[in-house]
């Protein structure tokens, strides 16, 4: 879809789409855990990731503009593992079991349409 997308808009326009339409959800999701985070250290890690993920949004979908989608999606997929194992080192947290069994069809669909696809050429 980022691919169809990127032919009419530019990467920061999907990217403030993106950032718009999911902020009420995540809003929705945070809402029964959050605490006010306390002193400017906790702030600016907050705001570092909030940058950090909307730069990241931008290169995926500036990526996609300009390459193959069949060669950025693993590129994509990477970022799965990698906010696992971030979480992990930062804060502790394993994710729950459901976590792992959505990864697990993700990578399923994935290899079968990799597969099917390869299969049809």
């Amino acid at each position: 879809m980022v691919k169809k997308l990127s032919s009419d808009d530019s990467p920061t326009t999907m990217v403030v789409y993106l950032l718009l339409l999911i902020t009420p959800f995540n809003l929705m999701l945070a809402a029964t855990d959050w605490t006010m985070p306390s002193g400017g250290v906790a702030w600016g890690m907050l705001l570092a990731a909030g940058l950090f993920t909307g730069l990241a949004q931008w290169a995926i979908a500036k990526a996609y503009a300009v390459a193959e989608a069949s060669f950025v999606q693993p590129f994509d997929h990477a970022k799965l593992p990698l906010n696992v194992l971030c979480g992990w080192l930062v804060f502790g947290w394993l994710p729950p079991g459901r976590l792992w069994l959505g990864a697990a069809i993700i990578i399923a669909s994935v290899a079968f349409i990799t597969h099917w696809e390869t299969r049809r050429k």
